[in-house]
């Protein structure tokens, strides 16, 4: 009889520099219990097998694996499986963290990043990686065989949930906050960084066309916007320059949004759960709040690029932040400033409140509200600032 022993965790950064190779997954399941799963998988379009798996005692169940025919697989994939299928990204870890695998999941899972031990001694590991946050192998909800039944971003809302109309923001049971322009006043910063960076590279960039072009996005977007406009690349160690130059104005410059400290006090007054979840990366969100004093008010509630696959506009953050925090996406509203911020809103089925503070109102016009200070973001929460 085979044996599969495997640990699952939820991780936070750092992983990613030690990926080895990457390969595609998609799978299917004829069943899907408890206590037996048969599974088909198709990895990289090229090799198929089909999986039967026991009930898992602990961090081990019985398994066995048989090659099977693409052709056949991809016909059961397609006729016999219920649908969605499960679709990740395995990412193979070299190094000293040989062993593991990370999967980053997308479709019906988008949002979910688990990291795996797979081997005979792996119930016995204690010396985890740093990057690990939280061990989940006994959570049947994390098996893949669960997650193609009751997908990751409806665990908040239970199954089947019945779709709602979008809601008062003054009745949210969750406010979700980007960060950068929302939460801190770097957008400025940030933009008059990129502009310089940008123009130095070659690729002649005002602070204003920073602004309108690439706010609220990542630098792996900047970068494929520049690639599909002129054919050329970015050059080398352009993120780590970037990155340093930030990382020194921030020090110097960065402040608090006015008047959003005041908004963060009155939501935890009215006891109204909230979070950030920002394109930036972690190193550098967590850097924003800390100097702008504002870290102690979200604590562990902060949800980054780091955790997803997708940034936005793709919806995947946002869903990720409300399973997180255990609430239906219909009932979070998210404050934005940005027009990537506001579709990935949209798409995750959330109220959103375009913050126009810089951003101009009418390219905010998708969210639900618009306003322009923290004083209107204070009347659409239904918030008092002061008692």
């Amino acid at each position: 009889m085979g044996v599969e022993t495997e640990r699952k965790f939820l991780v936070g950064p750092g992983w990613r520099e030690t990926v080895v190779r990457t390969r595609e997954v998609r799978q299917g399941y004829l069943t899907d219990g408890p206590e037996r799963a048969v599974r088909v998988r198709i990895t990289d379009g090229a090799e198929a097998v089909l999986t039967v798996k026991g009930p898992r005692r602990g961090a081990r169940r019985a398994e066995f694996e048989y090659p099977v025919p693409l052709a056949d697989a991809e016909e059961i994939l397609a006729g016999l499986c219920p649908q969605p299928l499960v679709l990740k990204k395995r990412h193979y870890l070299g190094g000293r963290f040989d062993g593991w695998t990370v999967d980053e999941f997308y479709g019906s899972n988008a949002g979910l990043v688990l990291a795996e031990l797979d081997a005979e001694d792996a119930a016995d590991v204690v010396d985890l990686p740093e990057w690990v946050t939280e061990e989940v192998t006994t959570d049947l909800r994390f098996d893949n065989a669960s997650l193609h039944g009751r997908p990751y971003p409806t665990w908040a809302t239970g199954p089947a949930a019945a779709p709602r109309p979008l809601r008062d923001p003054a009745d949210a049971e969750l406010v979700i906050f980007d960060n950068d322009g929302v939460l801190v006043d770097s957008e400025p910063i940030a933009n008059r960084v990129l502009a310089a960076l940008l123009t130095e590279a070659g690729f002649p960039t005002s602070y204003e066309d920073s602004v309108r072009r690439y706010m609220g996005g990542t630098l792996d977007r900047v970068r494929a916007m520049l690639r599909a406009e002129t054919g050329r690349e970015l050059p080398a160690g352009f993120t780590g320059h970037y990155r340093a130059r930030l990382i020194e104005a921030f020090e110097r410059d960065l402040r608090p949004v006015s008047g959003m400290a005041e908004v963060l006090r009155a939501l935890s007054r009215r006891g109204t759960p909230f979070c950030v979840a920002s394109s930036s990366p972690r190193d550098r969100l967590a850097l924003g709040l800390r100097v702008t004093g504002l870290a102690p008010f979200f604590g562990d509630r902060v949800y980054c690029a780091d955790d997803v696959t997708r940034g936005k506009p793709a919806p995947d953050l946002f869903l990720h932040a409300a399973v997180r925090m255990g609430v239906d996406p219909a009932h979070a509203v998210v404050v934005e400033d940005s027009v990537p911020g506001v579709d990935a809103a949209t798409a995750a089925g959330m109220t959103s409140i375009g913050y126009a503070a810089l951003t101009p109102a009418d390219r905010l016009s998708a969210a639900t509200r618009v306003v322009r200070d923290t004083s209107g973001l204070a009347v659409e929460l239904g918030l008092k600032l002061s008692e």
